[in-house]
């Protein structure tokens, strides 16, 4: 389990109409932003079943659930939604193995893709196989699709490039992965968050905060979707596991003997190479220049008190150290890939770091979202579902206010 957390034990019911927040504020109180957070869905056209560690996993309901979170975003009009990655499981790459059917999902770019995997894989043994990750992801956005009120910004994770290339995932969920100079493709972007009901609604903050959304991309450094002979970032990912894990590359996913925070350095986590570090403090430097706030957006986890050892960023401690040093301009980090969630406020900078809660393990009739308010002052998560909700006091960005 995740550390112990000072998250409140607060939970909104979500298994009817989009419920009423439980967390009320002033009604001359109100937010400068409002965004829509969900992570994990992933969605496959399965049967129910359950992770390797255990846990109940319901692939159909996520679907169903990650709609009723789009409408309820859209009622309350929220600025933007946040999508914390692995929008589909990676089962999708072999329904019929995991004891789907597939014939009503496959679509030519769907076979195209699934044969490209199978005649590069080294291991065919088990017959035909069935890719339905690219129709799955387009249901999925199809499902999204009654938010309108503003845009979706997306990371991925993980489950994503089981089954697509990043150049497909760029155009499906509108990524704007770049080139490096190395030659690998990188999916980290930052934007402001436009305050879309400004001069509509009487009902928002008439003050100027200018907010920022940054999106990492922590699966820089990894092996996935990576070329063996050609990519220097899949080269340093390989160098990263020989060094820390000595399951590797027999069983790269496997964390057994590892202690402690050395549990991170497994195959399905990646790490941030150089260049992105170099561009999140410029980016902040900027932010802190032109007096702008910025919200984090990862997949995974950033602080080692906020998650799992087993799904911490490879190299979290070098990003944490570049967040500590504009603790002034960083109000949160949001992260997933922890399916049951988490939080700790930094004790050196004050910054908020959660875990998100994943769609995927709530059972039906649950949905878990969540809804976020911005104030001056503080945050606040209003939860749905098995998403706890809370407030967080934001006194470290006065506390700690720098000169640009």
């Amino acid at each position: 389990m995740p550390p112990s957390s000072s998250i409140s034990p607060r939970r909104a019911s979500s298994t009817s109409e989009p419920a009423a927040t439980t967390i009320n504020n002033a009604a001359d109180d109100v937010p400068q932003y409002t965004f829509g957070l969900l992570t994990d869905i992933q969605h496959a056209p399965i049967p129910d079943g359950y992770s390797y560690t255990g846990n109940a996993r319901y692939y159909r309901h996520a679907i169903h659930a990650a709609s009723f979170a789009a409408q309820h975003f859209q009622e309350e009009k929220v600025d933007v939604v946040i999508n914390l990655g692995d929008i589909i499981d990676g089962k999708c790459a072999d329904v019929l193995k995991w004891g789907g059917d597939g014939d009503d999902f496959v679509d030519s770019e769907s076979n195209s893709y699934a044969e490209e995997k199978k005649s590069s894989s080294s291991d065919n043994s088990n017959g035909a196989v069935i890719s339905v990750g690219h129709n799955a992801i387009d249901n999925v956005l199809q499902s999204l699709s009654a938010y309108t009120h503003g845009p979706i910004l997306h990371t991925y994770g993980n489950h994503e490039l089981y089954n697509l290339s990043r150049e497909k995932l760029g155009t499906k969920l509108n990524i704007p992965f770049t080139k490096e100079e190395c030659g690998d493709l990188v999916g980290y972007y930052s934007c402001l968050i436009n305050n879309n009901n400004n001069n509509s609604n009487n009902n928002k903050s008439s003050s100027n905060m200018k907010l920022r959304a940054v999106i990492l991309d922590s699966y820089d450094l990894c092996l996935l979707d990576r070329c063996p002979t050609s990519s220097q970032k899949r080269h340093r990912a390989h160098e990263i596991l020989s060094k820390h894990n000595h399951n590797y590359p027999h069983n790269e996913n496997s964390p057994e003997g590892l202690e402690g925070l050395s549990r991170r350095f497994v195959g399905f986590n990646g790490g941030i190479d150089d260049p992105q570090l170099e561009w999140l403090h410029s980016v902040l430097s900027e932010a802190r220049l032109n007096n702008e706030k910025v919200l984090l957006f990862s997949h995974q986890p950033i602080h080692p008190e906020s998650s799992w050892p087993t799904c911490l960023i490879w190299n979290y401690d070098e990003v944490l150290d570049i967040l500590r040093s504009y603790s002034d301009v960083v109000l949160a980090s949001f992260a997933g890939h922890a399916h049951k969630g988490g939080y700790v406020r930094d004790d050196i900078s004050g910054i908020h770091f959660r875990t998100v809660e994943a769609v995927l393990e709530s059972s039906p009739p649950i949905r878990t979202y969540a809804i976020v308010d911005v104030f001056d002052d503080r945050l606040v998560i209003r939860g749905e579902g098995d998403c706890l909700s809370d407030v967080y006091e934001l006194d470290h960005v006065n506390n700690n206010k720098q000169q640009g």
